[in-house]
């Protein structure tokens, strides 16, 4: 449980001249949900796109555990998936499957019920809301059967319910599935109630990463500590 299932070591990433990142090293332990955060082009999503295989040129090295014989799989929410607006939930679901090699119609009716949308599987898409277009697109993921699921700000756009489902469902995820999950968001508040970690990036470098536990013996809260390192914190945690 306290293993590394994905170590990021030294990764940077220009365009031309920009620097997007600079000297990223990151840890990821099995069972965690690590959230990242970072201010708007802060290279959030660079580094999602990188660990998950999105980006191939870059400086550094990502090692990858092994989970029983084989290297950890990864599934992404980055580049939302398409979903076919005038078709339902399940025949997106088994669309997917589809173009995946996989037909099993039994672990498409059980990912729906994991993401609350059973009593809506056979409602077109179009109708949906955005929560349950959200949760769909999660469950697209989860045909794979991931052992790390990297989220780029899903909660965005979201109203306040929709955010508390979808908080519930990665918690479900994590603690039933055991699913180590990686999401980035600007939602401070809401990542210390959803994540077990976490790391700052700022200025192209994780600058510091640390616990729930750490926040809690602190007295402080996730955004004030946020803004102490990101303002004047030297402190260098990669």
């Amino acid at each position: 449980m306290n293993y590394n299932i994905l170590t990021g070591e030294h990764i940077s990433k220009k365009y031309g001249n920009n620097h997007v990142l600079r000297d990223v090293s990151i840890h990821i332990k099995q069972g965690e949900i690590y959230g990242l955060i970072g201010k708007n082009g802060s290279g959030k999503t660079t580094l999602l796109r990188i660990l998950c295989g999105l980006i191939p040129n870059y400086g550094g090295k990502i090692t990858l555990a092994n989970i029983g014989s084989s290297k950890c799989k990864i599934a992404a929410l980055i580049n939302s998936p398409a979903l076919f607006l005038n078709m339902t939930a399940f025949e997106n679901l088994k669309e997917q499957s589809a173009l995946l090699g996989l037909h099993n119609d039994t672990k498409i009716n059980d990912i729906l019920k994991t993401i609350g949308l059973e009593d809506n599987a056979n409602k077109v898409v179009k109708g949906f809301s955005l929560g349950m277009t959200q949760r769909l697109k999660l469950g697209m993921a989860l045909l794979e059967s991931p052992d790390l699921f990297i989220l780029d700000e899903p909660v965005n756009g979201l109203d306040p319910d929709g955010i508390a489902a979808l908080r519930e469902l990665l918690h479900q995820l994590n603690k039933e599935y055991g699913m180590t999950i990686l999401i980035s968001s600007h939602i401070l508040g809401e990542l210390e109630h959803t994540a077990t970690c976490f790391g700052i990036l700022n200025d192209g470098v994780i600058i510091k990463e640390l616990s729930i536990h750490d926040i809690q013996q602190s007295n402080s809260t996730l955004e004030k500590l946020y803004m102490q390192y990101t303002k004047g914190g030297n402190e260098h945690n990669a």
